[in-house]
């Protein structure tokens, strides 16, 4: 890809005089609008969000602004993580930087590995081959259902049928509900059976009659 480069520009630099501007004109593959939505309450919620895409940084970082990510303007090249990954500050180079441009699928792993290493819970979407990798690496690895590929699919952990970042929210949202439900009920069953036990064993110490019986534990319970 370098070479191609190399040789494109060098092309251009000895054939600039003999080409004329016909016209020009730009394009775009815009967000959706469900998407700065989404961005925001993740982030909300505590979530870090970062874009690896393999456009340019400057595209990048304007589609990340567009829809909200925090820090937009902080990104960085597939070249410069291949320059810094062996460092072992990689992590504290990269924690900050919200957009990750022009990467390898080799990067994408890198960026997943650093910071699981950190201790951190890695959520990866992804639709193309080249994101089988980190998909695969990823604790959760998401793949879109509509546009993803099979190989995607297969490496991944959930797929969404919408192709919605949205539903992840969503995922998220039930997800720590259920989460704060079950910490409830085990506080609740912890709480009534040490009373329970404390109950019946200071009654059988002091030899007194019994205050609890089966048919009250099973409502206690109930």
């Amino acid at each position: 890809a370098d070479k191609v480069a190399d040789d494109m520009e060098a092309w251009l630099d000895n054939n600039t005089d003999k080409l004329t501007m016909d016209g020009l004109f730009g394009i775009i593959d815009p967000p959706r609008q469900d998407v700065k939505d989404a961005i925001a309450q993740t982030q909300a919620a505590g979530i870090q969000v970062k874009m690896i895409t393999g456009d340019h940084p400057r595209t990048a970082s304007v589609i990340a602004r567009d829809i909200g990510i925090e820090n937009h303007e902080n990104t960085m090249t597939g070249k410069e993580l291949d320059a810094i990954h062996e460092d072992k500050d990689f992590i504290d180079k990269i924690r900050d930087v919200a957009v990750f441009a022009r990467v390898s699928p080799e990067n994408k792993l890198q960026i997943v590995r650093a910071f699981q290493d950190e201790g951190d819970v890695v959520a990866m979407t992804g639709d193309g081959v080249n994101d089988a990798p980190a998909l695969n690496g990823a604790d959760i690895g998401v793949a879109m259902g509509i546009r993803g590929t099979e190989v995607a699919k297969e490496a991944s952990d959930m797929i969404l049928t919408d192709d919605a970042f949205g539903t992840i929210v969503d995922a998220v949202r039930e997800g720590r509900i259920i989460f704060e439900n079950i910490k409830k009920y085990i506080s609740f069953l912890f709480a009534c059976n040490m009373v329970e036990i404390v109950a019946i064993l200071t009654t059988i110490v002091f030899m007194l009659p019994m205050p609890i019986q089966p048919l009250h534990i099973l409502f206690l319970n109930l």
